[in-house]
């Protein structure tokens, strides 16, 4: 898959993202189905956290050639996943060694404002992803080492496999006002 294709895509997601964010009340956004799920606004805030601060910026480490090294290879979840181009179609959840606290979510004006500025974001790296010669690698630590495509790549299916996440909580939430 071409970089065009894989940013047309992230972008689609960001905004569609944005664009779902009139489809709830305030009460639904953090309401939760169980004191184990996550409410929207909790995914919202695991999305723009981790796209900002581990997918966008690890891309941007490898262009800029720091915090990884030269070399690395991915590992046989990485590979399927670039095999397939999407995370497997199941709730996924990380060791406990990689596990971080609930995500607090914010407002749904807070997002619509934080997930706008995700476009830019990831825009901007275009230039020095479509010039990266993808020698320079990170560790991820499901994965194994991405390049910054790669990273930038799985960013995109990251915001794609939390949809059925969004489908499910909205479904519940339909479910509730039958």
């Amino acid at each position: 898959m071409g970089l065009l294709e894989i940013q047309h895509r992230f972008n689609t997601s960001a905004s569609g993202y944005v664009a779902a964010l009139d489809r709830y009340t305030d009460e639904q956004f953090a309401a939760k189905p169980s004191a184990e799920a996550w409410s929207l606004a909790q995914m919202y805030e695991h999305l723009y956290l981790a796209t900002t601060y581990f997918f966008l910026a690890n891309a941007k480490r490898c262009t800029e050639r720091r915090k990884g090294q030269v070399g690395g290879e991915l590992n046989d979840l990485g590979r399927n996943l670039f095999k397939y181009n999407s995370f497997p179609p199941v709730k996924l959840r990380p060791p406990d060694s990689l596990r971080v606290p609930e995500p607090v979510g914010r407002s749904r004006d807070e997002y619509r404002t934080l997930f706008a500025q995700l476009i830019p974001s990831s825009d901007a790296l275009m230039e020095a992803i479509a010039a990266d010669d993808s020698t320079y690698k990170a560790l991820q630590p499901a994965f194994g080492w991405l390049t910054a495509r790669e990273w930038y790549h799985v960013g995109e299916m990251h915001l794609r496999h939390h949809h059925r996440q969004q489908q499910e909580l909205e479904a519940w939430l339909r479910s509730l006002a039958s």
